[in-house]
């Protein structure tokens, strides 16, 4: 399995697993009945929004490098 496609399942698996954090995020069974605070879909879309930039933003830098690395040679 290449490195890129574990980094992407790795990236997948927390992403899937926000909904179920904010499911448990404010039960009343939780110790000291404290309530979470929500995190709701905006939160989550801004934080796969940043993953899918970061990611973006390593491809280019990457792609470049390689790029400079071929001219030289």
């Amino acid at each position: 399995m290449k490195p890129t496609t574990k980094k992407m399942l790795l990236i997948a698996c927390v992403l899937l697993t926000i909904p179920f954090l904010h499911a448990f995020a404010g039960s009343p069974s939780s110790p000291g009945g404290e309530i979470g605070a929500p995190i709701d879909g905006g939160i989550s879309l801004l934080v796969a929004a940043g993953i899918g930039y970061g990611a973006k933003k390593v491809k280019d830098a990457r792609k470049k490098a390689k790029q400079d690395m071929g001219k030289e040679v």
